[in-house]
């Protein structure tokens, strides 16, 4: 493809060759007509040839503005940051308002080029996530110790002792459930970043996850801000109660420490409620043949979970079973009978005394 004319040789050519015309007109007139030179007709001419290169000025200076004008937006569209262009007041409106069309182009350009990158980020770390939750529970990418930290060691063993993917059977037997709780979690980050909420919950996370497991309790699941814990699965069974209960009131003076370290780093104050309850459940794998949560359901899950909503922030509730395990060694105060929906019976709960 042959390239094309510029705009400022096509507008000098132009002015050149009307230019001509009064030049053109003397030569006619003095060489047919035998028109006499006088001063006058000089003077003429020169005023003529200083109007001529006066306005072949003005179109130079118009066709360099304009040449500046396309180097100007053509480098900003090739360039990585996009940031508005001007250019001299005293250009032409025709020129103005291309800078000023091409100036809203490209905000527009960068505002739909930053809600990418978002976007981008967004699926970058859904993607993250989701590799290093299948890092956690695929054979090949799990070791034997990180498995162990979520489910029985024997449990464990089975899994990874296994060819091919199994259905663990379903086990009935007494635990005592915990849950617990970031009391109005959804307000106090309302004007956090992703990145410090983030912070907020693996710091968290952490912490008490290793109380958990101190106690000899097996994490079930994390579910938004909460989380919910097994005791008695590992050992003897009757060890539980206490185990949970003393967990809790490790977890609930570590979220008190945790406020003055979370306090540096500019991260609001938080509470707690810790609801627990001991009886039988049902243990075993949960879901599809290619997805599966290894977890306890029952009853007793469902009033733990129900007593860790009525658990003021600071505060554990337990049921009775749990009670009257650890009323010899824990002081707890009576609370009442709480009606749950769907079940005969009320439940009694106590409170365990700060």
């Amino acid at each position: 493809m042959s390239k094309a004319f510029r705009f400022i040789d096509i507008e000098q050519a132009s002015y050149v060759l009307i230019g001509f015309i009064p030049y053109l007109l003397a030569i006619y007139l003095v060489i047919h007509l035998d028109a006499e030179i006088t001063p006058s007709l000089l003077l003429a001419g020169l005023v003529a040839l200083a109007a001529h290169l006066t306005g072949y000025s003005l179109i130079r200076h118009f066709g360099k503005q304009l040449a500046d004008v396309r180097e100007i937006t053509g480098n900003t569209s090739i360039s990585e940051y996009k940031f508005p262009i001007e250019i001299d007041g005293k250009s032409p409106d025709e020129l103005l308002g291309i800078i000023d069309n091409f100036n809203k182009i490209m905000q527009d350009s960068k505002r739909s080029s930053r809600q990418l990158k978002e976007m981008t980020t967004k699926l970058i770390l859904h993607a993250r996530d989701i590799e290093c939750y299948q890092a956690k529970l695929r054979d090949e990418g799990i070791s034997f110790v990180r498995l162990s930290r979520y489910v029985d060691k024997s449990v464990a063993e089975k899994i990874m002792n296994s060819a091919e993917d199994i259905l663990l059977q379903n086990t009935k037997q007494e635990a005592t459930i915990l849950f617990a709780d970031i009391r109005a979690f959804t307000t106090l980050t309302e004007h956090m970043t992703p990145e410090d909420i983030l912070g907020f919950l693996n710091t968290y996370f952490d912490t008490m996850v290793k109380i958990i497991f101190n106690h000899q309790g097996v994490l079930d699941k994390f579910i938004g801000d909460e989380l919910m814990a097994s005791f008695g699965v590992l050992g003897e069974a009757k060890d539980g109660p206490m185990n949970a209960v003393n967990a809790a009131i490790a977890m609930q003076a570590r979220a008190q420490s945790l406020i003055s370290e979370f306090r540096a780093k500019k991260y609001p104050e938080f509470e707690i409620g810790i609801g627990i309850n001991t009886g039988n459940v049902v243990m075993g794998s949960v879901g599809s043949e290619n997805r599966m949560d290894y977890t306890v359901i029952g009853d007793t899950v469902n009033v733990a979970s129900r007593l860790q909503h009525i658990a003021e922030g600071q505060c554990i509730v337990v049921g009775e079973n749990t009670y009257q395990r650890c009323k010899a060694h824990i002081p707890m105060l009576p609370m009442g009978e709480i009606k749950l929906r769907n079940r005969v019976s009320s439940v009694k709960y106590y409170q365990v005394k700060k």
